[in-house]
């Protein structure tokens, strides 16, 4: 059998670049990166401000532009690195009464919503905006932003919000 030799030559960069995306570079598992509306003026959070942010303790970027929290779908590792590290280790269950909740307290307008896959969370956050959501750090898409969490990028050590490999 004949083997394509520039097929050959890509084999170890396609390998390199899988491995790469695949884990975060401390090698513990995919980073999820939180990313933004370009409107929004904020570039880095800490992760307790990125929780009341997703408790909707936080409502607000600014004085003209409102928080629109968009969910990933449930059963994604993006969803559970948001029940893990940012609901700190609730159950969807937990989740959706704390919500229920917060809605009927008055408290919210307007609750957040859980989007059908990274690629419309994606499509939302550039459409919304305020809109903030949680995707693939391997996923991000053009005309978003990706926020640092603690100072740091998704894939740097010690960047908090890793999906179990």
């Amino acid at each position: 059998m004949r083997v394509n030799r520039a097929w050959t030559a890509l084999l170890p960069v396609v390998f390199v670049g899988a491995l790469f995306f695949s884990s975060s570079r401390d090698g513990s598992g995919t980073p999820i990166a939180v990313i933004v509306h370009e409107q929004v003026s904020v570039d880095d959070l800490s992760l307790a401000e990125l929780r009341r942010i997703f408790l909707g303790e936080r409502q607000s970027w600014s004085r003209e532009l409102t928080v629109t929290l968009l969910l990933p779908p449930r059963g994604t590792p993006e969803r559970k690195v948001l029940l893990a590290k940012i609901y700190q280790r609730r159950s969807e269950v937990q989740v959706q009464h704390y919500w229920i909740n917060r809605m009927f307290g008055n408290e919210m307008q307007a609750g957040p919503k859980i989007t059908g896959s990274n690629e419309m969370s994606a499509s939302l956050v550039r459409e919304i905006p305020g809109a903030i959501a949680l995707v693939p750090a391997d996923r991000i898409p053009p005309g978003v932003k990706v926020l640092r969490i603690d100072g740091k990028k998704p894939g740097q050590a010690g960047y908090p919000l890793v999906a179990s490999g």
